[in-house]
C-alpha cells in the first residue's frame, strides 16, 4: 500500500507540472473555460492531444474543482459525443478522487491528529468496511457535498481502498451521466423542458435516497 500511495503521489507531481506546461503552452483564463462553448474551443486547439489534455483536466478538476461539474460533463459530450465524454469524465473524476485519498492517507492522519478532538477522529476511522462504503456512496448522490471534502475524509479514515473507488464509481456515475445528458438536451436538441427534467430529478432523487436511509437507519436502532 506504501509503494501505491507514493506512486499516486508521483503522479500527482506529474500531472501537475504537465498541467503548468499546457498553461505556458496555451494560456487561457478561468473565464473563458468556465463556459461549454470556451471549454470546447480551448480543447480542440490542441488537435490530436486533445483527448489526453482533457483528461487530464479532468483528473485536475476532481482534486481542485475550478470548473463547474456540468460544464465539464457537456463539454466533454460534445467532444467526445454522448458514451465517451461520459467515460472520460468517468475515468478522470475517479483517477483525481484517487490521487486525492492516497495523498490524504499519506499526509492527512497525522495533521487530523492534532487537530480534531479524540472522539470526533475516532468516527472518523470507524468508517470502514462496508459501512464506510454506504458513508461514502450516499455522500457521492448528494450533489451540493464537495467531492473533494470526501476525497479527504475517506483518505484520512481506515477505509479500504477498494471500498472507497466503489462507492466513488457508483456514485458519480448518475450525476455524470445526467450532467452529460443535460448539456446535450440543451446545446443539440434544444430541449429545455427535457434539460428542466432533468435537473430537476438530479435534486430530488439523490433528496430522496437519503431520506429513505436515514429513516432506515432510525428504525433500525429501535429497539
Amino acid at each position: 500500500m506504501k509503494r501505491i500511495t507514493n506512486n499516486f503521489i508521483l503522479s500527482l507531481v506529474i500531472m501537475f507540472l504537465l498541467l503548468l506546461g499546457l498553461y505556458i503552452y496555451k494560456p487561457i483564463s478561468l473565464r473563458e473555460i468556465s463556459t461549454v462553448e470556451g471549454f470546447v474551443d480551448y480543447s480542440k486547439s490542441f488537435g490530436a492531444v486533445m483527448p489526453l489534455t482533457v483528461l487530464f483536466i479532468t483528473v485536475f478538476q476532481a482534486i481542485i474543482p475550478v470548473i463547474p461539474f456540468v460544464i465539464l460533463c457537456s463539454a466533454n459530450g460534445v467532444l467526445f459525443g454522448f458514451s465517451n465524454g461520459i467515460l472520460i469524465t468517468w475515468l478522470g473524476t475517479l483517477l483525481g478522487a484517487s490521487i486525492t485519498f492516497f495523498v490524504s492517507r499519506k499526509l492527512g492522519y497525522e495533521w487530523a491528529a492534532k487537530r480534531y478532538k479524540r472522539d470526533s477522529l475516532k468516527q472518523i476511522e470507524q468508517m470502514n468496511g462496508f459501512r464506510g462504503f454506504l458513508i461514502i456512496l450516499a455522500l457521492r448522490l448528494l450533489p451540493y457535498f464537495p467531492a473533494p471534502l470526501i476525497n479527504i475524509s475517506a483518505g484520512v479514515s481506515r477505509l479500504n481502498f477498494l471500498w472507497f473507488l466503489l462507492a466513488s464509481a457508483l456514485g458519480k456515475l448518475p450525476f455524470i451521466i445526467g450532467y452529460t445528458l443535460l448539456g446535450y438536451s440543451l446545446l443539440h436538441t434544444k430541449n429545455y423542458i427535457l434539460g428542466a427534467t432533468i435537473m430537476a430529478a438530479l435534486i430530488l432523487i439523490p433528496y430522496l435516497i437519503m431520506k429513505k436511509t436515514k429513516r432506515t437507519s432510525v428504525q433500525g436502532k429501535e429497539p
